[in-house]
């Protein structure tokens, strides 16, 4: 077994499958041996999900076997680590004894913050009904796909996930969970067209400039008109990127793309939108679209000029009246934000959601309080079965106070 810590109160050790072999010394290590089993086991009963899960524990040799919780949170602040614990106490009636950073780490394979060592933690009674008292941080998780059609050759489809803050604009992986402030969540869904089988050039083009602009557009973000005009300015970059690129010739004649894109801030959301690709908002007042399409059709059902059946088998219904790139025209981005409550969920999706989901169903499933991660995979998965032709994206982002 690999060594981690071998301290005076403790020998902490890994297996080959990643378990968490804890060895208690010092002073009350039975005591403090018990009670960590104790709160455990009190945790796993309670439904906490990003604590270590107890696998065994041996009273002879004061160890116990735990699940692994991932690496160090070495940039996490005391504030941020204190709403955590705080979190813990107000919802599964753990107080933890040393709510500092050190004991705070982040697990890759759960996408999310972990709570370690409770060997001096106390159990408190859990009330009928718990209140938890909110704080100031903002934490933002999300899971994200991109499916190939199989029409297509390559898929045409991409996305971003990126933290921006004063000195990084990092990549983030498909799923995973970052407290904001000052970072700041950038998610974006594009579905490249046109061209001969150039599509997937134009929408990681424009993936590529968005990272590019990431840094100077966070100083951006001050008064709302700033940051819609910053997003307007960024979206005609674009265009205008895909346009020259288009004018090469070859396979990239006529390339287009569509674009939705959110900015997620400490107190706002920010989005920008051209195209087909959509942007739904989930809270306390139900699900609702965002963004308007770019295409005649789809204005058409929602004047209630046609019913959804005949919009969904309009001839021109691919047939989109803005995207970036495709030609020299003057495009015009659509822009909007709207302040942060304590929750609220977000979706972002290509048009390969639509084709295989009908509206109510997209609403039905988004309606559902579950993981991120089983949102994406079920809407996905519903969708690629009822028609699986188009490349399919989505993105689904919770973002609350702790």
């Amino acid at each position: 077994m690999k060594e981690l810590k071998d301290g005076i109160r403790s020998l902490v050790r890994i297996d080959f499958r990643g378990h968490v072999h804890k060895q208690f010394r010092g002073t009350d290590a039975d005591k403090r041996f018990e009670n960590e089993v104790a709160v455990l086991k009190a945790l796993e009963d309670r439904g906490a999900t990003n604590v270590p899960r107890l696998i065994g524990h041996d009273p002879e040799t004061l160890t116990l076997i735990t699940t692994n919780c991932g690496a160090p949170a070495p940039l996490i602040t005391k504030a941020k680590a204190a709403a955590l614990f705080q979190e813990l106490e107000d919802t599964y009636g753990i107080k933890h004894d040393d709510p500092e950073p050190r004991n705070v780490t982040y697990s890759a394979q759960l996408g999310k913050f972990c709570l370690i060592d409770f060997e001096l933690s106390e159990i408190l009674a859990m009330p009928e009904e718990i209140k938890a008292t909110k704080t100031d941080i903002l934490r933002a998780s999300w899971a994200a796909t991109s499916i190939k059609g199989l029409k297509h050759k390559a898929n045409d489809d991409a996305f971003l996930a990126l933290t921006v803050n004063p000195e990084s604009t990092d990549h983030l992986p498909n799923s995973g969970e970052i407290l904001l402030d000052p970072s700041h969540l950038v998610l974006a869904v594009s579905d490249g067209m046109g061209g001969r089988d150039a599509g997937e050039f134009a929408s990681r083009l424009l993936m590529s400039r968005i990272r590019k602009e990431a840094a100077k557009l966070y100083h951006q973000l001050g008064s709302d008109d700033d940051a819609q005009s910053a997003l307007d300015a960024l979206l005609r970059q674009c265009h205008h990127d895909v346009t020259e690129l288009a004018k090469q010739g070859g396979n990239t004649e006529g390339m287009g793309a569509t674009l939705t894109m959110v900015w997620i801030s400490h107190e706002r959301l920010f989005w920008a939108h051209i195209g087909d690709s959509r942007l739904y908002l989930i809270d306390d007042e139900g699900v609702r679209q965002l963004t308007k399409d770019d295409c005649r059709a789809w204005h058409q059902w929602q004047r209630g000029e046609i019913t959804e059946y005949a919009y969904r088998n309009h001839p021109r219904k691919s047939v989109l009246s803005d995207v970036l790139g495709g030609s020299d025209h003057e495009p015009f981005p659509k822009t909007g934000s709207l302040p942060l409550k304590e929750t609220q969920r977000i979706m972002l999706c290509s048009d390969g959601i639509m084709d295989g989901l009908w509206e109510k169903a997209i609403h039905e499933m988004l309606a559902i309080e579950q993981p991120v991660s089983e949102t994406v995979a079920e809407m996905c998965q519903r969708a690629m079965k009822n028609d699986d032709r188009d490349d399919t994206t989505m993105i689904v982002a919770r973002i609350s106070r702790i």
